[in-house]
């Protein structure tokens, strides 16, 4: 007999509890009472006990066979329930599964098909839509099945999760292996990417793991090179003429020689990736960039930087193009608080210049507003916005010196370099190493202009100029034409001396050969009481009065011009020439000028050449010009009124 003393709130409970632990019917339980419940303790204990008869019953009567495939269960009598472990096996009655317990009739018999696993390795493949990473699912399972077992007694109620267990068998020779695993690659696309050593983490580990195999090579980026300006923002977007640049305008600074202007930090190109199914993975345009140089600057040995080739204000014309203009700019009057200025470049000036004080340039000189009672000499032209009041000025008064002697350095600078590198293949060719024997001959049968033009470069050095030329061109010329001229060539042993004289003139041009303009420009606006004398030509938009003009080229007066003289070497136009009561206005013109007045008031003396062509009475249409060596003077009466003034 079985049994066992417990305790508990009821009998009913201990009764179903032991009839649940003991799998029997309550009735077949025996209880003897030992202690009932009181004050002190409100718990039954009692002996529990059952039937050596009913014991050895409970499970009489279930057989269970195996035929290879599944397990047959017939009940028996006692077996009242029946539950299924799904995950075991399926456990059929009458040809169907059953998924929940089940009640046991008298006669009923079921098959269980226990599950069997395959074991070995396996893995499942999955890829990211856009390619950048795929993986794997990998299972290390162990060969077995489930059994149940045949040995069952003191049962009412048969649960198959209780009665099976798992017995492991060894794993099959077809397990997978790395040619599987690379076929599936191949069937899910993946090309590039993939991971070293894949397979050895396949192998190792149990269980259930999930394993990167293949990753996109991400696209590197180019590093864009970058700017540092030390200027300023462009003056203007597209290159031109860089007349256009607006000076006053710009918030500019001076520079000196050789200081940095701008600075390139070089970048990089990217490098394209490349996803896991072989798919080219773009980067962005690497955008590079080059200097532009403009006159005045130069780049450093490593190309990265922009410095100033001489003192000025640096300007950039665009994002990458740079300039220093040999030019002084002042942005208000000039008076007793700024002083004169005397400059060897051009000067801007942003107002007036006031009385009394003087402004000289080497360049040119920019009035954005009126001069006033001043001395103005500019080599390179004026520009004068409004009013010009009882000034002095001189317009290109070294200009014809300095346009000859660059011209002539140009000549001299490209004829020489011929002549040198043709010394140096003669001795190459000959192996003569005369020097000056073969420049000798050279100079008479291929450059035979080419001491003269030594000569007349060297007459110029007559002409002192010490804010243009230097010490160092002066003796260059010197040399030139001591080794071009006379005997000169066959005292040169080594053409070093004409090579280093070159040297010094290709930097002085570089220097200062492009500061000197074909011509200068006298621009004004309105003139009166002041004395002009200009190199080049002259322009009035408005009128001058009682002034003297001096000028080597051409006039061009777009007003009225009364009172004074005119002097010019060139052609002359004049809207409305004189006044009625006015003193008598001069014209003085060389010989073979032109003369063009479209108004003319009377007392008007105009002198060609020698000839004189007075104007006693207004005419219109006036025009004089010589033709075969004969003044020609043409006219139209004219009463003194204009309608369209």
């Amino acid at each position: 007999m079985r049994e066992i003393i417990t305790t508990g709130k009821s009998l009913e409970s201990i009764r179903e509890e032991w009839s649940s632990k003991w799998a029997c019917s309550p009735g077949e339980l025996t209880f003897d009472v030992i202690e009932k419940p009181s004050v002190f303790n409100r718990f039954w204990k009692v002996k529990v006990s059952i039937k050596e008869d009913s014991e050895s019953n409970l499970g009489s009567g279930v057989k269970i066979s195996w035929d290879g495939e599944k397990y047959t269960i017939n009940p028996g009598m006692q077996i009242e329930s029946i539950a299924p472990f799904p995950t075991a096996g399926k456990l059929v009655y009458g040809g169907n599964e059953i998924d929940k317990e089940f009640s046991v009739q008298k006669g009923d018999v079921f098959e269980f098909y226990p599950e069997t696993k395959k074991g070995g390795l396996t893995w499942q493949i999955e890829v990211k839509q856009d390619g950048s990473q795929a993986w794997a699912t990998v299972k290390h399972e162990q060969s077995g099945k489930y059994k149940l077992t045949e040995n069952i007694s003191h049962l009412t109620r048969l649960s198959l999760e209780r009665l099976v267990s798992w017995e492991s068998i060894p794993d099959s020779e077809e397990s997978r292996t790395e040619e599987d695993f690379k076929r599936d690659l191949s069937g899910k696309g993946i090309l590039c990417g993939l991971k070293p050593n894949i397979w050895v983490d396949f192998l190792t580990g149990d269980g259930e793991k999930t394993i990167v195999i293949a990753e996109a090579t991400p696209p590197v980026q180019p590093i864009q090179p970058q700017l540092i300006d030390y200027v300023g923002e462009p003056v203007f977007e597209e290159e031109g003429d860089e007349n256009t640049i607006d000076y006053f305008a710009c918030k500019l600074k001076i520079c000196q020689k050789d200081e940095v202007l701008a600075k390139k930090i070089p970048g990089k190109e990217g490098v394209p990736g490349i996803n896991v199914f072989g798919k080219i993975l773009p980067v962005e345009n690497y955008r590079n960039f080059e200097f532009k140089l403009k006159k005045n600057v130069y780049l450093s040995e490593d190309g990265l930087e922009v410095r100033a080739s001489c003192s000025g204000t640096p300007l950039r014309v665009n994002n990458y193009t740079y300039l220093v203009e040999n030019a002084y700019i002042l942005n208000s009057d000039i008076n007793l608080e700024t002083g004169s200025i005397d400059f060897p470049g051009d000067v801007f000036i942003g107002r007036d210049i006031k009385d009394g004080l003087y402004v000289y340039s080497g360049g040119k000189i920019t009035v954005q507003g009126s001069v006033s009672s001043a001395d103005i000499k500019a080599e390179a032209g004026l520009t004068v916005f409004n009013n010009t009041i009882a000034s002095h000025i001189v317009v290109g008064e070294k200009h014809v010196f300095r346009s000859q002697l660059v011209k002539g350095l140009k000549e001299v600078q490209e004829e020489l370099n011929l002549c040198i590198n043709q010394v140096k293949q003669l001795q190459n060719a000959s192996g003569n190493t005369n020097t000056g024997q073969l420049l000798k001959v050279l100079l008479e049968k291929n450059f035979s202009q080419l001491p003269n033009k030594a000569e007349e470069l060297e007459g110029l050095l007559r002409f002192k100029d010490p804010d243009f030329m230097s010490p160092e061109l002066e003796v260059a010329v010197k040399t030139v034409k001591h080794f071009l001229t006379g005997l000169g060539p066959l005292q040169l042993k080594n053409p070093v001396y004409l090579t280093n004289a070159l040297k010094v003139i290709s930097y002085f041009l570089s220097t200062k050969g492009e500061l000197i303009p074909s011509s200068v420009i006298c621009d004004t606006n309105y003139v009166q009481n002041s004395e002009i004398s200009c190199a080049g030509d002259f322009i009035c938009k408005k009128g001058i009065y009682n002034s003297m003009i001096k000028i080597e080229g051409n006039i061009k007066i777009l007003g009225v011009c009364r009172g004074g003289e005119i002097n010019c070497s060139g052609n002359i136009y004049i809207w409305e020439l004189g006044g009625s009561c006015m003193s008598a206005t001069t014209i003085r013109a060389a010989k073979n000028s032109r003369i063009s007045v479209d108004y003319s008031h009377p007392n008007i003396k105009i002198y060609v050449g020698k000839e004189l062509v007075r104007i006693d009475e207004g005419v219109q249409k006036l025009d004089i010009y010589r033709e075969k060596a004969i003044l020609q003077v043409e006219k139209l009466k004219w009463d003194g009124r204009n309608e369209n003034r």
